[in-house]
């Protein structure tokens, strides 16, 4: 993968990780997501002045920016990620896009 990954690009990764663990908090889906993607470069390095890298603040911006939730993907509630109906289709319209890719080789 490359070093370098956009909050919008975070978006099927995390959709993912809440849908097979519901209920995941925003430093859980940050450990997980780390563990898929393994940050290197530009995204691995510690913000100045913070104690975190710029992937799993650009994780944290998934919800300070509300993105999953202004999309219709994920609800927040009580400091806890949900997938809603939207966000399984759209995960799974993406699985369905790359195994189209994948078979076309």
């Amino acid at each position: 993968m490359s070093n370098r990954m956009s909050e919008r690009d975070l978006i099927p990764l995390a959709l993912y990780v809440i849908k097979n663990t519901p209920g995941i908090d925003t430093s859980e889906l940050i450990d997980e997501l780390i563990d898929i993607y393994e940050p290197q470069g530009e995204d691995a390095e510690i913000l100045s002045n913070r104690n975190d890298s710029k992937f799993s603040q650009k994780v944290r911006n998934l919800k300070s920016h509300n993105t999953l939730t202004k999309l219709g993907f994920a609800e927040y509630r009580n400091g806890s990620w949900y997938i809603t109906e939207e966000g399984e289709l759209f995960l799974n319209d993406i699985i369905k896009q790359e195994l189209k890719k994948y078979r076309s080789r």
